[in-house]
């Protein structure tokens, strides 16, 4: 069984230590700070959340995912299903089914694990008042016990018709609940900065920014070398370097490849640079379809776009040079190209330049 694992949280020998911002977190649940947890995507963040939060001596966890919510309803139903699991008693699902009778609770199995899980009536869950409802009963729990909550891609809030509205019900209540940490998570750090950052924001000065980056090279290398032991397997240091420069740097990506080279290799095996390449080949393998599904998804102009990104670069993406490459006669074309590749988060700009999310998909675009 391979020993690295990508993609999902993870906790206990899966985790790679990060002492120096455990501590930090940790202090700030221990005196009740709310907190903003910036960082992209695939860091590393939800895993140190989570982490330091079930070693919190006393603390009971709260912890929904926003990702991709669609509309208010279902964030409702994501946030009932998470106070289900708060406890797992026939008193505690009891007392939850009477806090929520407005909005038709009923008991159900969780497809996923066969836990119980308490489901509300989609027309209800719409309904004005039911947001106040949940977070009423959420709060009547954090006021009996403590209670870290972790609210995951909180940003993506935003993106629903009446986002701004939901997050003003929110920071209503959670104002309230001076005693209980709550942590907002969120993988985008512009719209993270708009909500607690900008005065009209309901959240403005909400929270304590912490940011999250790359986990120390040193660290994280130690830290594989002894997932590599595991099946007896040599990691050099010039094998984890290469791999952290072909993914910027990124700890899940480099998980991946880890996973990768693990599958493609054998007990006693010396890891070398020369072996990345296979190791690549076994994501594309199992990732093909997918990168296969988003390409088809998108204009010829929009493909050529983000061909020309994947073999030049993303700076200077008006200049003739790019034109150029992409094929493309205006720049117009490459702004309307553009907007649809960030739209679809394929394509995201930082530090001066364009880049493709995903870097393993950039690869397979430019193989292509």
């Amino acid at each position: 069984m391979s020993p690295f694992k990508y993609g999902c949280t993870v906790s206990d020998e899966f985790f790679c230590p990060r002492p120096e911002l455990e501590r930090r977190l940790a202090g700030h649940i221990k005196s009740g700070q709310h907190v903003a947890v910036v960082g992209p995507r695939r860091t590393g963040k939800s895993s140190l959340v989570l982490e330091t939060a079930r070693k919190a001596k006393g603390y009971s966890l709260f912890h929904v995912d926003f990702l991709d919510v669609r509309s208010r309803a279902e964030m409702c139903k994501r946030m009932v299903a998470s106070l289900s699991r708060l406890e797992a008693t026939d008193s505690w699902f009891s007392k939850m089914m009477k806090m929520l009778v407005r909005l038709r609770p009923t008991l159900s199995i969780d497809p996923r694990d066969g836990s119980p899980t308490i489901c509300i009536d989609t027309r209800e869950a719409a309904a004005l008042g039911s947001l106040d409802c949940i977070l009423d009963a959420l709060v009547a729990q954090t006021a009996r016990r403590k209670v870290c909550v972790v609210l995951d891609e909180f940003q993506d809030i935003m993106d629903l018709d009446d986002g701004e509205n939901v997050l003003a019900i929110m920071r209503s209540r959670i104002q309230l609940d001076s005693r209980t940490p709550y942590i907002f998570l969120g993988s985008v750090r512009h719209k993270m900065l708009d909500i607690f950052l900008d005065s009209r924001s309901p959240f403005y000065h909400g929270a304590a920014l912490f940011d999250v980056g790359d986990i120390k090279a040193d660290d994280f290398y130690r830290f594989l070398c002894r997932r590599f032991a595991v099946g007896r397997r040599s990691f050099p240091r010039e094998s984890f370097d290469a791999i952290a420069a072909a993914v910027r740097n990124t700890p899940g990506y480099i998980q991946e490849v880890s996973d990768a080279l693990w599958q493609s290799s054998k007990a006693g095996d010396t890891l070398q640079v020369s072996d990345i390449a296979k190791s690549l080949d076994v994501i594309f393998a199992r990732e093909s379809e997918h990168y296969s599904f988003a390409i088809r998804q998108l204009t010829a102009l929009q493909v050529q776009v983000l061909t020309a990104i994947s073999t030049r670069g993303g700076k200077e993406i008006y200049s003739g040079d790019f034109l150029t490459a992409a094929s493309v006669k205006s720049t117009a074309s490459v702004k309307r190209a553009m907007s649809r590749l960030i739209d679809e988060g394929l394509v995201y700009f930082t530090d001066g330049e364009y880049r493709i999310d995903n870097p393993f998909f950039a690869e397979w675009v430019k193989r292509r």
